[in-house]
């Protein structure tokens, strides 16, 4: 649907002396009150008439009266235009002015007093001693007391002495050794009441002692008839294969 064209303005008349359209009356805002307060003016105070000599040395109470009633309307005059100008005074907060007192210095005095007496008597005391060690002798002075020295006490020697460096038999192959000899011993034809005897007594002397006394030993048996050359000679080598320096 087509919307209606809104109706055209009538052309204003510009011959006509008066306007179509009368002007709005503009209202003006009343005007606002002023806060300030109203001003009030200032009371001149009355001049007192001039008063003959004899009439104020006669009422001298009347003139005193007079003086004190135009001070009081001065003063409550002034006061309505402070209160007009200033407003109301406000209340304090109660502070009071902190009145100065003469303790304080009382009280200096009374300790620099005693701290004078106090530097008095310890220069009097300082003087006494001073004197008193004047007058003794040196003789009465006490003898140095002697620390008593200590002895050095003597560490004992250690007595172990390591074992020199000989040719014996290696203790870690004992066991190979019982089997080596046992076996060897039954080959030689030794006899078999000998044959414990020659096995312990041989890795006694050559791994506590030294493989020359486990020969020696060997000899002994050999002279005593037990082995014969043969035997000493296989024996003396099996003892040269086990024999270690240490």
């Amino acid at each position: 649907m087509q919307r209606r064209r809104k109706p055209r303005a009538k052309p204003r008349d510009v011959f006509s002396g008066s306007s179509s359209t009368p002007s709005k009356s503009t209202k003006k805002p009343p005007p606002k009150e002023s806060k300030r307060p109203p001003t009030v003016p200032p009371i001149k105070p009355s001049i007192p008439k001039k008063v003959s000599r004899d009439a104020s040395a006669n009422n001298p109470d009347k003139a005193n009266d007079s003086v004190k009633i135009k001070n009081d309307e001065s003063a409550n005059s002034t006061e309505i235009i402070q209160k007009n100008i200033l407003g109301d005074s406000r209340k304090t907060i109660g502070l009071r002015d902190k009145i100065e007192s003469s303790e304080p210095e009382i009280k200096e005095n009374i300790t620099s007093k005693k701290a004078q007496d106090i530097i008095d008597k310890s220069r009097a005391r300082a003087m006494e001693s001073l004197v008193k060690k004047a007058i003794t002798p040196d003789s009465t002075e006490k003898p140095a007391v002697s620390v008593p020295i200590k002895k050095r006490v003597r560490k004992a020697k250690n007595s172990f002495q390591p074992a020199e460096r000989k040719r014996r038999l290696d203790r870690s192959r004992h066991m190979e050794y019982k089997y080596e000899v046992r076996r060897l011993l039954v080959e030689l034809n030794v006899d078999e009441e000998h044959r414990s005897s020659l096995l312990g007594t041989i890795w006694a002397k050559g791994e506590r002692q030294t493989v020359s006394d486990a020969k020696d030993f060997l000899l002994t048996k050999h002279s005593e008839g037990v082995i014969d050359e043969h035997q000493l000679e296989t024996l003396n080598k099996v003892v040269d294969g086990y024999t270690v320096r240490r």
